[in-house]
């Protein structure tokens, strides 16, 4: 007697990123809820299960859904208002009034336009590092339906550069950085959740980092922390703790697996070390370092890191700071960028940057038990991209994850389920009106740039 599913995807290839790193030629997997029934031989799931639904043809590839460990959702809307500008005037002139100026209702809109284009490029599931309106970075989550994790803003450093309601005391940081762990958990039908921030080491004292990480530990919840991102960045915090940032939160007693940790361009063969003791996360962010000038694939050590066994992972930053928001060619910079400084074609490639950007990123964010890989029992978060096109070819199905990574882009994706719900099909959002959204964006975008008394980076003249 055949079982019933209520969903069916079917692909020419099934790369299911299980332990075996499995490709299933000719596979499909059966989805009953949230989550997936079964992950076999088309023709097995046909002759056990019958579908209210099908997706998918023999000439997709079939993957599972992408883990940006770090994006700020809050940029959508300040695309170009930061292009070529120095580091670190961009934040103090534009980056910084821009997040303090948003309203909650700004903050949903400009969120809402970063997770349409992580879902139009195949991403499923984000790690926000923290806003001043984190549930209103979970409205727009839910109205997407995308997963992820956000957080609230702590900084309890004072900074006169910075716009005043960033700089809190540490009680303060620490109280707002739990009550939006709190009030966060499980929303969106259990899609959003939420941990805490250190937004970078400068801004934080050792109290709130020992606090944060007593806390985080006892509600069993990570912590996102931007660190150690530049030279300029590693030197002055040698000058004011005669230590690495690395060092610093090894001897706080925060580094451990619940331990985000983004940028990482400027660390030295003795924070490896320790990273590799203490086995937190690391989160290279590729598009943001080329674009910023940061340093971090000039200077860095991800190559060593992922020799040592450091859990390296991949994120896109913000659309201001990184441009674009495609895993895929954010994989596509981890697999190759480094390649090129060690002049070795071996170092990474696309099959490590494949597991970076899914099950990887999934053990980082605490979430591998449930996403990460297509199997059994696993919720279905699930991406079915179109090898048919000529940038796949002649060999789509016998090199799907080098295809994907080294010839393809986001733009090959055609469908992407989140949660067993289909969340657009054949390029076409099922929960959000496209074209209404972009018409309010505009609005929104030119709002908040006369209230800024600014204009994008136009270079040349405009007729």
């Amino acid at each position: 007697m055949m079982e019933s599913a209520d969903l069916v995807v079917r692909g020419g290839v099934v790369v299911t990123m299980d332990p075996q790193r499995r490709l299933i030629r000719d596979g499909a997997i059966a989805i009953r809820g949230k989550r997936i029934l079964a992950v076999d031989k088309a023709t097995a799931i046909a002759e056990r299960y019958s579908a209210a639904k099908a997706l998918g043809s023999s000439r997709d590839i079939v993957f599972p859904g992408l883990i940006d460990c770090h994006n700020h959702p809050v940029h959508f809307l300040s695309k170009g208002m930061i292009d070529d500008m120095r580091y670190p005037a961009r934040w103090q002139e534009r980056v910084w009034p821009y997040e303090a100026t948003l309203t909650a209702e700004e903050t949903m809109v400009s969120s809402t336009g970063t997770f349409l284009e992580m879902i139009k490029n195949g991403t499923t599931c984000f790690c926000d590092p923290g806003t001043l309106e984190p549930e209103a970075v979970a409205k727009a989550a839910e109205r997407t339906g995308i997963r992820g994790i956000v957080a609230r803003m702590t900084w309890d450093v004072p900074d006169a550069a910075a716009p005043s309601k960033f700089n809190d005391d540490t009680a303060t940081a620490l109280a707002r950085g739990e009550e939006c762990v709190q009030r966060c958990a499980g929303l969106a039908d259990g899609r959003v959740n939420a941990w805490f921030s250190l937004v970078r080491a400068d801004h934080v004292s050792d109290s709130l980092i020992r606090d944060i990480k007593r806390r985080a530990d006892a509600l069993g919840v990570g912590i996102h922390a931007h660190l150690s991102t530049t030279r300029g960045q590693v030197e002055a915090a040698i000058r004011q703790w005669g230590k690495t940032p690395v060092a610093r939160y090894r001897d706080l007693g925060a580094i451990g697996p619940n331990m985000h940790l983004v940028h990482m361009g400027a660390i030295t063969d003795d924070d490896v070390t320790i990273l590799q003791e203490f086995d937190p996360s690391v989160c290279h962010c590729p598009s943001a370092s080329m674009f910023g000038g940061f340093g971090c694939i000039a200077h860095g050590k991800f190559p060593e890191l992922v020799e040592n066994g450091v859990r390296v992972v991949l994120g896109s930053d913000a659309c201001a700071v990184s441009r674009f928001i495609d895993m895929v060619r954010i994989m596509y910079l981890a697999a190759c960028a480094h390649k090129d400084v060690k002049a070795d074609p071996t170092v990474i490639g696309a099959h490590k940057a494949m597991e970076m950007g899914t099950i990887d990123g999934a053990k980082a964010l605490m979430l591998d038990h449930e996403i990460g890989s297509l199997e059994t029992g696993k919720l279905a978060d699930i991406v079915i991209a179109d090898a048919g096109s000529m940038e796949w070819q002649p060999n789509p199905m016998e090199l799907p994850v080098a295809n994907l990574i080294y010839s393809g882009s986001g733009g090959c994706v055609r469908t992407v389920v989140i949660d067993g719900r289909v969340v657009m099909e054949e390029r076409c959002f099922t929960l959000v009106d496209e074209a209404e959204y972009v018409a309010r964006a505009g609005k929104c975008a030119n709002q908040i740039y006369t209230r800024l008394a600014i204009q994008p980076r136009v270079v040349w003249p405009v007729g």
